[in-house]
C-alpha cells in the first residue's frame, strides 16, 4: 500500500454504482429545486441521504407493485409519487412514512394508481 492509497476516494465497483453515484446529486437537486419552487418538502429538515433513501424505497416499492399488476409506471409518475412522500415523511416521521407507503402500495395493487399520482414530474 502506497503512502497516499488510504486517502483515495473509494471507486464505484459496478456500473450500477457508477450510475447511482452520478445520478444522486441530480436527483437531490431536482427534488430540492421543485420543493423550493412549490414551498413543499423536502426542506432542510430532510438530509440529502434521506432524499436518496426515500427515492429508492418508494420507487422500488411501486415498481415491484407495478410488476404484480403487469403494468409499467413511467419515471415521471414515480417522481410524482416520491415527491408526495417527502411531505409525508416531514409531517409524520419515519413510522408513519412506512405505514403510509405500505397502505399506498397495497391500494395501488388492489385499485390501480391514484389519479393525483399520474403526473409526469421531470427532475431535470
Amino acid at each position: 500500500m502506497g503512502l497516499f492509497d488510504r486517502f483515495k476516494k473509494k471507486q464505484p465497483e459496478t456500473m450500477l454504482d457508477k450510475v447511482q453515484e452520478q445520478a444522486g446529486p441530480l436527483i437531490i437537486n431536482g427534488f430540492r429545486r421543485l420543493a423550493a419552487a412549490n414551498g413543499t418538502a423536502p426542506t432542510a429538515k430532510t438530509s440529502d441521504l434521506k432524499i436518496i433513501e426515500i427515492y429508492k424505497q418508494v420507487g422500488s416499492a411501486f415498481r415491484k407493485a407495478s410488476k404484480e399488476r403487469n403494468e409499467h409506471l413511467p419515471a415521471g409518475y414515480l417522481n410524482t409519487i416520491v415527491f408526495k412522500f417527502f411531505q409525508v415523511y416531514e409531517i409524520m416521521g419515519d413510522t408513519m412514512f412506512y405505514e403510509h407507503l405500505k397502505y399506498e402500495v397495497a391500494r395501488y395493487i388492489k385499485e390501480g394508481l391514484r389519479d393525483d399520482y399520474k403526473q409526469d414530474l421531470k427532475l431535470f
